[in-house]
């Protein structure tokens, strides 16, 4: 009897601190939230600085010139929007992000925040780009890019 009730012991508390339990570290998936238009998958561009404004097609163009990208550079309507990207990593067995776009006209200012919720270390540093479509950065505005990890 007793070593049934160690093995269960033991049963409950390997389930309860495995890697693999559900996410009790933060975001339990991909949150996208403020003045976001859309969250772009351009993880083929891995070069330039790790904060980007892209306000035209010939900017957006020279991401994908001399770079090992399959395909083409996305449509996007710079008359309408901008895109700002992001560059920052994470580890841990789950990473969830949570992107948000912030303006603050008085301040003349736009704030891209992406936040990591990262569970456990058994996966190597991961690397990416977070790129966001936004309604259209006016030229007197400035850009607050914050990285977080929770």
């Amino acid at each position: 009897m007793e070593t049934i009730r160690t093995l269960a012991l033991l049963s409950i508390f390997t389930l309860t601190f495995s890697c693999h339990k559900a996410n009790l570290c933060g975001l339990e998936q991909d949150v996208t939230l403020g003045d976001i238009e859309e969250v772009l998958d351009l993880s083929c561009f891995v070069g330039g600085a790790n904060e980007q404004i892209i306000r035209s097609p010939e900017e957006l163009e020279a991401l994908f010139a001399n770079r090992p990208c399959e395909g083409a550079a996305p449509s996007i309507d710079f008359s309408q929007y901008s895109l700002l990207g992001q560059f920052g990593g994470a580890t841990g067995c789950e990473r969830f992000y949570s992107r948000k776009v912030s303006i603050n006209e008085n301040q003349r200012k736009y704030t891209f925040l992406v936040r990591v919720s990262e569970c456990g270390g058994c996966e190597p540093f991961d690397m990416r780009w977070h790129w966001v479509l936004v309604p259209i950065l006016p030229e007197d505005y400035s850009v607050t890019f914050e990285f977080e990890t929770i």
